[in-house]
């Protein structure tokens, strides 16, 4: 009789661990959960092209390989003087902000480092205009035609340019 009783015993899982399965698969659930809401969420932010920027650059580097080695060609002078100035704003970049930590603040070093970067930045995008203008005219008139539709399918939902409204960038500091 008592072997019965234990032979019943043994095939049958404690309460215990019953209980602590049912916890464990709603603590997953809850994971997946979290996870799946926060990719839904910012799913909206990312790029629906990837990487490529939004501008006529990005815009060539999506035509055909063909087209994109003639324009690369076309525009080969344009972008040697580019990489040059690149490095300068990156480097005025870095002493604006090396100025705006400084212990103690410099008031007069920063405003000279934003002076600076923005003399560097208005050559760089003097630079970035002239390869614009002759990456458009290698374009087909067509390719030009193309390319309003293919920015803004490139742009992220909800895209707001913060230029437009330079009062709104931070938000309401009141709210």
């Amino acid at each position: 009789m008592t072997e019965a009783a234990t032979a019943g015993r043994r095939g049958r899982t404690p309460r215990w661990v019953l209980v602590l399965l049912v916890v464990s698969l709603a603590v997953n659930l809850l994971v997946i959960g979290g996870v799946a809401g926060a990719v839904w969420r910012f799913r909206a932010h990312s790029y629906v092209a990837g990487s490529v920027t939004p501008n006529l650059i990005g815009y060539a580097s999506t035509l055909p390989r063909q087209r994109r080695a003639e324009l690369w060609e076309a525009t080969a002078e344009e972008r040697r003087q580019l990489m040059p100035l690149r490095r300068e704003v990156r480097a005025a970049r870095e002493a604006t902000i090396k100025a705006l930590v400084a212990d103690p603040f410099d008031k007069e070093r920063f405003m000279a480092a934003q002076a600076h970067q923005a003399e560097v930045e208005g050559r760089a995008r003097e630079g970035v205009r002239l390869l614009y203008g002759k990456l458009a005219e290698a374009l087909t008139a067509e390719e030009r035609r193309a390319f309003p539709g293919w920015r803004s399918h490139r742009r992220p939902p909800g895209y707001r340019n913060l230029l437009d409204e330079p009062d709104q960038q931070a938000g309401d500091p009141l709210r």
